[in-house]
């Protein structure tokens, strides 16, 4: 029974205390409880969705959020999470409309904005994707417009503003990490700016802080960015094999695979 009693809206509460700590399957079971005894309760459905959304079933998510919005359509978070996961889905077009549509709701989200500067992203269009990003960057000064900027312009072939933008990412990461040194999510994000700047013997050291500060089953999200320990050892492994250390790459590949057959990631570790 939830703390505050057997009632819908508990274990709605309780759900949302869960995902915070992220235990992201406790937290599912209690809003599905919590739409077993009230189906009405639209919050529960959109936090279900998100909750997928970070167990990477964009599937699921999409179901989900997609029943919000149309229960809801005047409310932008629900479209917004709706758009992050048919981008993870594959399907950029229709995340394209939906950040229009909260466009047109809501002018100035920069949130929606930057799904646009991801969708030109997803569909490899590198120079749309730095002027979105490169927009939000300059309005906001947020990690996720100057880590989807630097990552954009490197492809799009404009080093100096890939290094500067993901310079200035890494700084805000640092900061993040001086008030909250034991949290995973800075020193995981800080391995992948690294990576984005071909520092891979840095980027080894902080996504092993981020390994140690990572609770085995628990499921973390920042700034859009998902991961579990298991990703961050396949993190390691990736950066290990572009070092040209195979032998500690593949240990560590066996080792992911032993704990998850099923891993997402299994074809990239059977090639280590």
């Amino acid at each position: 029974m939830a703390f505050g009693g057997d009632n819908a809206e508990s274990y709605y509460d309780e759900g949302l205390t869960a995902s915070m700590r992220g235990d992201v399957a406790q937290a599912i079971d209690f809003f599905e409880r919590a739409i077993r005894m009230d189906n009405s309760l639209v919050a529960a459905y959109h936090q279900l969705g998100r909750c997928h959304l970070r167990l990477g079933d964009a599937g699921k998510a999409v179901t989900f959020l997609q029943q919000v919005v149309q229960a809801r359509p005047q409310q932008v978070p629900p479209k917004l999470d709706l758009g992050q996961a048919l981008l993870d889905q594959g399907q950029a077009e229709k995340a394209r409309e939906i950040f229009a549509q909260v466009l047109d709701l809501k002018a100035q989200d920069a949130r929606a904005k930057l799904g646009l500067a991801q969708c030109a992203f997803a569909d490899s269009n590198w120079d749309v994707a730095v002027s979105i990003a490169e927009s939000v960057a300059n309005e906001t000064g947020g990690f996720a417009a100057l880590y989807l900027l630097g990552r954009a312009a490197k492809f799009a072939g404009q080093d100096d503003l890939a290094e500067r933008s993901l310079k200035r990412a890494d700084l805000l990461l640092e900061k993040q990490i001086e008030s909250t040194p034991m949290q995973p999510e800075a020193h995981f994000l800080r391995g992948e700016v690294c990576v984005g700047r071909g520092k891979l013997s840095d980027a080894l050291d902080h996504y092993r802080a981020a390994e140690e500060r990572a609770d085995t089953g628990k499921h973390y999200m920042a700034y859009g960015e998902r991961f579990g320990k298991l990703d961050i050892l396949m993190k390691r492994a990736l950066c290990l094999k572009q070092l040209g250390r195979d032998e500690t790459a593949r240990e560590l590949a066996e080792q992911i695979l032993r704990s998850d057959p099923n891993h997402g990631s299994r074809h990239l570790l059977e090639e280590l």
